[in-house]
């Protein structure tokens, strides 16, 4: 970008400035950390010393709040090649893609937005700042009223910026308190290989993630880029399991990524001809963000194209709530088609240990429980990803739990079309954690998004508040969420001008995802997560021995 654009100027007061490095805050965080932990540690071994058998309670140490990171996908581009067998390479989509970044970050009770800003991933002016930094003076105060003695809480946004490569959402911390921000990237298109939209939400950096329902088959392109925003070197390594079981990769071992850069790998390379993939990633060093760039071209016909996310931590149940299915009169003709079997709605479950799993797969539609063929028992083996139909679902919006005796990752795949030998668009729906409070939801930018909520096990109320381009917040909506349903509250709902929703929820177990469709000829559809709340962790175990 030429220049940098700022963005709600009038949110922060204009004596508050400040510089962007990215990292410093981490990296204090980290040195007082360290020392509170030895001075603890040795406090505890002064006092404690009357017997080998001793038992020593865990203690805590207070984690000095750390700057809010999220990673946004770089831009999509169409995969021609690679050199070397090794390095993709691209070209540019079409001439009506747009790649657009949208982000908020809210301010403390007194109306104080924490510095933010939208930056490129490998340094350089900020692409737009959201608000400039609070001086050090005034970090550790936080503010639970304005100049009026009134509670005021806003927003800094930044709506629907053009990126040209990967971006980071970047917020400081203030009182002690993680900053309370999120971002969503936009991919659209109406013409090209690559006809579509993908959405994502820009991801928190992690050391360990999965990804699931990665396609390589003939006329299918899978591209794995990670992406490294810290200041420390990272170390990644790839576990594959495709439909037969796992992949050995070689080259998916110790991938070296530097501070600040990505690194793209075509998924083709490492696990060719698969209809179903699963990724682990893992990372010794610095944390990095992931997202598959997931496209299918029947012929000369678009197929569809995605960004595959993270879903949740593997565990022995999982929720995969927005699976929108189509009506049977537009699907069948679609499906029946040469080429196109792979096009009906489906749930993919990753076994990676080495037992068998016995799955209860139940779905949940507006009116309850719909029941699946044979009881929606199935058997996946291990260390392989099973593929689930689920066409035999009328039309309408559906949440699916998978239990499990065995730990399993899991995502589902949707399509969405018009008619035969017309371009198809496919999302990726993946597998969500639980809603509590606090969630900061990002609306697309060109696109419809509608909210799909799910409480599998009992009842739930969904309080959701709209965040205007201006910055304002404005009132709270409640929605109630009847046990084992799927609810959806199309965006429109919350007023003209919302550009975010913050999320809040009580009840019983609660999960959802953001559900975003296209209008006109161009067939879009695609699934982002309801990222986690942005509170974090304020204190950590810390085991002593000697």
């Amino acid at each position: 970008m030429s220049a940098t654009k700022k963005v709600r100027e009038t949110a922060v007061p204009a004596k508050r400035r400040g510089t962007w490095v990215r990292g410093a805050a981490g990296i204090a965080a980290g040195v007082v950390l360290v020392s509170a932990t030895g001075a603890l540690a040795g406090a505890s071994i002064v006092q404690n010393i009357d017997g080998a058998a001793e038992v020593f309670p865990v203690p805590t140490a207070a984690v000095p709040a750390g700057e809010y990171s999220a990673v946004c996908p770089k831009p999509l581009a169409l995969l021609e090649g690679a050199v070397d067998g090794a390095d993709p390479e691209f070209s540019p989509v079409s001439k009506t893609a747009r790649n657009r970044v949208s982000a908020i970050t809210l301010s403390d009770l007194g109306g104080t937005v924490p510095g933010s800003a939208i930056t490129p991933l490998d340094g350089g002016d900020p692409l737009a700042v959201i608000a400039e930094q609070v001086p050090e003076s005034e970090q550790d105060t936080p503010q639970v009223s304005n100049e009026d003695g009134l509670t005021n809480r806003v927003a800094g946004v930044a709506s629907g910026e053009a990126v040209e490569s990967a971006a980071v959402l970047q917020a400081q911390a203030l009182g002690e308190q993680r900053a309370t921000a999120g971002a969503g990237f936009t991919y659209t298109a109406t013409d090209g290989d690559l006809a579509g939209l993908a959405t994502a939400v820009c991801q928190v950096p992690s050391n360990d993630f999965w990804l699931v329902g990665a396609v390589t088959t003939v006329g299918a392109a899978a591209v794995l880029n990670l992406h490294n925003p810290s200041q420390s070197p990272a170390t990644v390594d790839l576990d594959l399991y495709g439909s037969a079981g796992p992949v050995e990769a070689p080259g998916g071992e110790g991938i070296l990524i530097a501070p600040g850069k990505s690194e793209s790998i075509v998924v083709a390379g490492l696990a060719a001809n698969e209809e179903n993939v699963a990724i682990r990633v893992r990372s010794d060093g610095g944390r990095v963000s992931g997202f598959i760039q997931q496209s299918v071209l029947r012929g000369l016909t678009p197929g569809g194209v995605d960004l595959i996310q993270a879903s949740a931590p593997s565990a022995s149940s999982q929720v995969v709530p927005g699976i929108q299915v189509q009506a049977p009169d537009v699907v069948d003709p679609i499906v029946a088609q040469e080429g196109y079997a792979g096009a009906v709605p489906s749930l993919q479950v990753a076994v990676p240990g080495g037992t068998d799993a016995v799955l209860d797969v139940r779905v949940f539609g507006p009116n309850g429980e719909v029941e699946l063929p044979d009881g929606g028992v199935v058997t996946a083996a291990a260390g392989s990803v099973t593929a689930i139909p689920l066409d035999s679902l009328p039309e309408g919006n559906y949440s699916a739990v998978i239990s499990s005796d065995v730990l399993i990752s899991a995502s589902a795949r949707v399509t969405r079309g018009s008619e035969p030998e017309e371009p198809l668009d496919l999302a990726h729906v993946p597998s969500a954690v639980r809603l509590g409070n606090q969630h900061i939801s990002v609306l697309p930018a060109g696109a419809d998004a509608a909210y799909v909520f799910s409480a599998p096990t009992g009842r739930a109320e969904v309080r959701l508040t709209p965040v205007t381009a201006e910055g304002t917040l404005g009132e709270e909506q409640v929605f109630d969420v009847a046990g084992g349903t799927t609810v959806t509250v199309p965006a429109a709902d919350l007023g003209k001008g919302t550009v975010a929703a913050l999320i809040g929820v009580s009840g019983d177990p609660t999960y959802g995802v953001q559900v975003t469709t296209l209008d006109g000829d161009t067939p879009g559809i695609s699934v982002a997560p309801i990222p986690a709340g942005s509170a974090g962790q304020q204190s950590v175990a810390v085991n002593l021995g000697f």
